[in-house]
């Protein structure tokens, strides 16, 4: 795995402090599924947001969110418990991958290298750490669901833990 060095990670959020938007009603007093705005996947267009969904570690612990914007951009959610977190990313190169931060109301904060499956539809794939040493995996783009979904199985499910998470 490869980690994002903190200078990386500080420059990643001052270039990305005028991309922070306005989320009303976006925290923890709000089940955090009706908190996240409408979400619809435009490509090329800074208005896109497609779903961000990521393991943090094997112990059952997840992030449901969204990811706004196009080239860069912000992420917002929930990690499985309520807590809200935000983040910046930032699109790679043809050669060179992405980055993403993230940090949470209790104090986690993670990063993220990514690569692009399908530019059109906002498909990544990622990985790294957060500042606990857990591992991160994690999932975005228009169709995530249908990749977390099984052959065998019609349930959506995330690997986050002993058992797969089923998320809709």
């Amino acid at each position: 795995m490869i980690r994002i060095p903190a200078a990386i990670a500080v420059t990643l959020c001052a270039s990305q402090a005028g991309a922070q938007g306005n989320f009303d009603g976006f925290g923890l007093n709000k089940e955090p599924k009706s908190t996240l705005p409408a979400c619809e996947n435009i490509p090329y267009d800074k208005a896109n947001c497609v779903r961000a969904l990521a393991c943090l570690g094997t112990e059952g612990v997840y992030f449901d969110g969204q990811a706004h914007g196009w080239d860069t951009g912000i992420v917002i959610g929930h990690l499985d418990d309520g807590t809200s977190c935000t983040g910046q990313w930032v699109a790679g190169g043809p050669t060179t991958p992405g980055r993403a931060v993230l940090t949470c109301e209790n104090g986690v904060r993670a990063n993220v290298i990514y690569h692009t499956q399908d530019n059109e539809t906002g498909t990544v794939i990622g990985s790294g750490f957060d500042n606990l040493d857990r591992e991160i995996t994690v999932w975005s783009g228009e169709n995530v669901l249908q990749f977390l979904t099984d052959e065998n199985d019609a349930t959506p499910a995330l690997p986050c833990g002993p058992a797969p998470i089923p998320i809709s």
